[in-house]
């Protein structure tokens, strides 16, 4: 029954690495007809290679514009290549039931790498962020309009500031006005702070008045809660380092007892029984894994 399902699951995942480079060629067929057809009317059309992109779920996308990641057809195709490879070397290594046990493994790391990558670049915009406010402040007060202090600020702001705020700076040169860009930048990330910044230009734009002291005491909280939140990560580390010793002690283990009696993984991967008790012990480790990390999540 067990080897049943693994089987109809393999065929399903084998399908869809099957599918996946048609699916890309028809994705770049259809951007390069959005191409020819943008540039129709002018005679010439610019010979530019690249992958199209790809319509994003909008419960993934905020997470991917935090870690500044584009999800294209040429970057899905070789993701599902590498799956394939995966899943056959699995297989011939050691039967379905090790194949579909451990084929979610690469896009779980997959997805804990982007987020990682989208808090630890999060972080750092959110340090950087007060001193870029001042920045702004400080080209208001010798009487440059809220674009243009936006815009001059941005020149000397760092790294991080700059590519996360590319997209509104472009949008000012365009004339776009300065409340629409912000907010679509707050609403593209859906970082606290970054909305607290476009509610403050929002409600200058809207009612008036010097706008001096709102980004002086924004700034003032955004450090505060950057100094709140190195104090929480201090408090914590020791209950992090605990948790983590926790979850590799089973897998630890299972290495030990694998390196002095190698017979030992036969029961798990040849018998039936062994095959349910492995996925039980799998599932019960994850959860345990997604336990604890909820119980260590401390959001102010």
């Amino acid at each position: 029954m067990l080897k049943g399902a693994a089987f109809l699951l393999l065929a399903m995942v084998t399908l869809l690495a099957t599918a996946s480079p048609s699916l890309a060629v028809r994705g770049r067929e259809r951007a390069r007809l959005t191409r020819r057809l943008a540039f129709l009317g002018r005679g010439d059309e610019p010979v530019i290679r690249y992958s199209a992109r790809l319509s994003i779920p909008s419960l993934a996308a905020p997470m991917l514009a935090r870690a500044q990641l584009e999800i294209t057809t040429r970057a899905v195709g070789v993701f599902a290549g590498g799956m394939a490879l995966t899943m056959l070397f699995l297989l011939l290594l050691g039967g379905p039931v090790l194949t579909i046990t451990l084929l979610p493994v690469p896009p779980f790391a997959l997805f804990f790498w982007i987020r990682r990558r989208a808090q630890q670049r999060v972080d750092a915009l959110v340090a950087a962020l007060p001193f870029y406010i001042d920045a702004v402040r400080q080209m208001q007060a010798v009487g440059s309009s809220l674009p243009q202090a936006l815009e001059r600020a941005l020149t000397d702001a760092p790294d991080i500031v700059r590519s996360y705020l590319a997209p509104a700076a472009r949008r000012l040169e365009l004339g776009a006005p300065v409340s629409d860009a912000m907010q679509q930048l707050a609403d593209r990330l859906r970082v606290p702070e970054m909305s607290m910044f476009a509610a403050a230009i929002r409600m200058n734009m809207r009612y008036g008045g010097s706008i001096n002291a709102v980004l002086n005491n924004l700034a003032s909280i955004l450090r505060e809660r950057v100094r709140i939140a190195r104090e929480l990560k201090a408090a914590t580390s020791e209950a992090k380092v605990s948790a983590r010793v926790l979850i590799a002690m089973p897998l630890v283990a299972m290495l030990l007892l694998m390196a002095s009696n190698p017979a030992y993984i036969d029961f798990f991967l040849s018998d039936g029984r062994g095959n349910k008790m492995a996925v039980i012990a799998i599932a019960l480790q994850a959860g345990g894994i997604l336990v604890m990390r909820r119980v260590m999540r401390l959001v102010f």
